[in-house]
C-alpha cells in the first residue's frame, strides 16, 4: 500500500526562498536545535528545502563550507562549547531534517546537496553524526557513506562523533550536473 505522501510532488529549491525561510529555520532547529528557544536566522544560501504541493516546507539540508553555514550568526553558547571537527575541503551537512520519514526526501536533499558539492568544486560531502544516532548512521551509509574519523566534536554532551564521507566522483559528470542545476533551480 502506497503511502499517500508518496502521490505529492516535491519541488527541491535552492537557495531557500524568502517565503520558506523562517519555516525551514522551524524544522530544522526542533531537531537540530531541539527546540531550545525560538529558531535562529538561517542563511538562504547555504540550505535546500523540499517544498510540497501546497508550498510547505518538507525538509530542510543546511550545509557548511569555507564561507559559513547554515545559520547566520553562531550563538554565543555555541563559540564557547561547541568542538568543531577538523577542517575539510568538502561540502559539509550542517544537518538534515524532514516532516515526514522515510518518503524519499531525506535522500532528495542530500542528492542536491551532492549536485552542490560537484558544482563547487568540493572533493566530497561530509556528515558528522553522533553514534548514538543509529538512524542517521544507517540514512548516511545507505546514500553511499563512509566512516573516515571518530572524536569528541559538536557538544561535550554529545559523546562520540563519527565523521561520514561521501566523495562526489561517484556523481553523474559535470556536464550533466549543470543541465540538472539548470533544470532544478540551483
Amino acid at each position: 500500500m502506497r503511502n499517500q505522501r508518496q502521490d505529492h510532488r516535491l519541488q527541491i529549491v535552492s537557495p531557500v526562498p524568502d517565503a520558506a525561510l523562517s519555516q525551514a529555520a522551524r524544522l530544522w532547529w526542533g531537531a537540530i536545535g531541539h527546540g531550545w528557544g525560538p529558531a535562529p536566522r538561517i542563511r538562504a544560501c547555504h540550505g535546500i528545502v523540499a517544498l510540497d504541493d501546497t508550498g510547505g516546507v518538507a525538509g530542510v539540508i543546511g550545509l557548511r563550507d569555507a564561507q559559513g553555514g547554515f545559520l547566520a550568526a553562531t550563538p554565543l553558547g555555541a563559540r564557547i562549547a561547541f568542538r568543531a571537527a577538523p577542517s575539510t575541503a568538502d561540502l559539509v551537512v550542517d544537518g538534515i531534517v524532514v516532516r515526514d520519514a522515510r518518503q524519499g526526501i531525506g535522500g532528495a536533499l542530500l542528492n542536491q546537496a551532492l549536485v552542490r558539492a560537484t558544482l563547487a568544486g568540493h572533493p566530497g560531502l561530509r556528515a558528522e553524526v553522533r553514534v548514538q544516532n543509529s538512524g542517521a548512521m544507517e540514512f548516511y551509509r545507505a546514500m553511499g557513506f563512509a566512516a573516515v574519523a571518530q572524536g569528541r566534536f559538536g557538544w561535550p554532551w554529545t559523546g562520540q562523533v563519527t565523521i561520514l564521507r561521501r566523495a562526489v566522483d561517484n556523481v553523474p559528470e559535470a556536464g550533466s550536473m549543470a543541465r540538472y542545476a539548470a533544470a532544478t533551480g540551483i
